[in-house]
């Protein structure tokens, strides 16, 4: 198990985008209505599985790198954060405009970042913005960078696309099994956050400690979430690259994995913090659906109570997930200043980070 920790590092700024259409669940539904009617599933089953009535999306022609740029220039607006002092510029997307440049290099051309800022993508499924947040902490702290923009811009909605064509077309060949093991991809939505994070000593005084964390991999699941796709094919590449993403979770397994890893990563959370279960005010977990649990949290050891949630509106952001409901629960819950605040992060592969931040 890694663990770290930071005395100096502080989440200075933070934004998020919000895509321009809802989607519901219904809707989606309509698309694949003959497939459930081949298996007597009645319509109304994707939000009463998951809880999530609907999400929001961008076109499949949106790149990430334009809405990453979005988010980050909402950040920069008001000049309150220091733009002069970033040394790092972190990509942490399941969604990528390409397989090669990184995103990353391609936001920093957009905005026309110098030189000296250095830009590389952090790619690992739903819990890569955790990791480029701990990696532009650690570099921050040891005294690499002196501030960092960390963002995570997804785009799902090609993959949304290509499995509802896939049952669509395979209706006569795939079984009942199949389509349950697709339907999970139906609750991903699109989001851009980016995190402003510095030194202390750059901070406008209103931003929120990141204090650390810890974080274990339990790599025996890599088989219960996967996807053949990274990167987003528009225009004309689509001829050059006709293959379309497609997504397999066998979710009550995944979940339940991720219980007995996030029981064995509060514990060392909850020392390298100095935090009990009852100092913490707040918790954020990674918003894939109802189906984490208060059985869940009661194997990781934190109140269910606390939780703050955004995935029956927003669906599951991928990456974006975590840190935007952060974002809007900010606002939302009124968390005071000073209320210790635990995220709990969970991704495919299977790893785990929990950090926490003190506001």
């Amino acid at each position: 198990m890694v663990a770290f920790q930071y005395s100096q590092v502080v989440v200075d700024k933070c934004e998020f985008v919000q895509p321009p259409t809802k989607v519901t669940s219904a809707e989606i539904e309509d698309e694949i209505i003959e497939v459930y009617e081949r298996f007597g599933i009645p319509k109304g089953t994707l939000e009463r599985l998951s809880g999530v009535s609907s999400r929001y999306m961008w076109s499949r022609e949106t790149l990430p790198s334009d809405v990453g740029v979005e988010a980050i220039e909402r950040l920069l607006s008001d000049g309150n954060f220091p733009i002069d002092k970033v040394d790092v510029l972190i990509s942490c997307s399941v969604s990528r405009d390409l397989f090669e440049p990184s995103t990353a290099c391609i936001i920093h051309k957009k905005l026309g970042l110098s030189p000296r800022v250095m830009a590389f993508d952090v790619t690992n499924a739903c819990i890569g913005f955790s990791n480029g947040l701990m990696l532009a902490s650690t570099m921050i702290e040891s005294g690499v960078a002196r501030a960092a923009l960390v963002v995570s811009p997804e785009v799902p909605s090609l993959i949304v696309e290509s499995n509802s064509r896939m049952l669509r077309r395979e209706i006569d060949r795939i079984s009942r099994e199949d389509l349950l093991k697709v339907v999970p991809v139906f609750t991903l939505g699109s989001g851009a956050v980016v995190f402003g994070v510095c030194h202390e000593r750059y901070s406008t005084g209103d931003g929120h400690r990141f204090l650390g964390g810890a974080g274990l991999s339990a790599t025996e699941h890599t088989d219960l979430c996967t996807g053949n796709g990274d990167f987003c094919v528009t225009g004309t590449l689509e001829e050059l690259f006709p293959s379309q993403p497609l997504m397999h979770t066998e979710s009550s397994k995944l979940i339940s994995a991720a219980a007995k890893v996030g029981g064995q990563t509060w514990p060392m959370t909850s020392e390298i913090l100095g935090w009990s279960r009852d100092d913490v005010k707040h918790v954020f977990c990674h918003q894939v659906g109802k189906q984490v649990n208060e059985a869940f949290y009661k194997e990781l050891g934190l109140d269910f109570h606390k939780e703050f949630s955004i995935y029956q509106e927003y669906g599951n952001m991928i990456s974006a997930a975590l840190p935007a409901a952060l974002v809007l629960g900010g606002k939302a819950r009124g968390i005071q200043k000073g209320d210790k605040v635990v995220c709990t992060g969970f991704g495919s592969g299977l790893n785990s980070l929990f950090w926490g931040v003190e506001w």
